[in-house]
């Protein structure tokens, strides 16, 4: 499984991080900033970066509470996406 760190320490808005997460999956430029479009890509094979791999995010613990929520809610697409489409994806805190 390839490893991957992103750092979030000095995101201030969400669409920091979604272009930071878009970057390292290697996203295709017209990749939307929403929960549906990182679904569908990450289940698909439109990134750059194919399954298996883990992404580690580091720097989250003092990033403003909208980017905090959105963090959350990317690990918990990530978790969706491997147990019920059996994608070896992965996002964690370290």
């Amino acid at each position: 499984m390839k490893s991957l760190r992103i750092d979030v320490s000095d995101c201030k808005y969400v669409d920091d991080v979604y272009g930071r997460l878009l970057a390292i999956l290697d996203a295709p430029e017209w990749h939307g900033h929403n929960l549906d479009a990182l679904w569908d890509s990450i289940t698909s094979d439109i990134n750059g970066l194919l399954p298996p791999y883990c992404i580690e995010v580091v720097g989250y613990k003092d990033v403003p509470e909208p980017v905090s929520a959105l963090l959350s809610r990317i690990k918990a697409v990530f978790e969706e996406a491997q147990k019920d489409e059996n994608i070896r994806v992965q996002l964690r805190f370290g």
